[in-house]
């Protein structure tokens, strides 16, 4: 839908500068670009509080998530690809 509508400059000037576009930008580009970033802002926000913590309320070390990991693949047959890297690493 094409309007015509009065934009002050100064005001479609800063909206350029926060938006990161150049001086050439069409209003148009400023408006997508500002409708991106407040969608992007919201999806992150959605996103807030359900990160993966430990029991202490922490995120979890690399050795506690080694050590589950083991756990959890241990007994299970190997992959050809598997083999072939331990083979590797008792050779170092």
């Amino acid at each position: 839908m094409q309007m015509s509508c009065t934009i002050d400059a100064d005001l479609l000037n800063e909206a350029r500068q926060i938006a990161g576009l150049p001086e050439t930008a069409t209003a148009d580009d400023v408006l997508r670009r500002l409708v991106t970033i407040e969608r992007q802002l919201r999806a992150v926000s959605a996103l807030e509080g359900i990160g993966w913590e430990g029991p202490d309320g922490h995120p979890p070390s690399i050795e506690d998530l080694a050590r589950e990991f083991r756990a959890l693949t241990a007994g299970r047959p190997h992959t050809p690809a598997e083999v072939l890297m331990r083979e590797g690493r008792d050779e170092r």
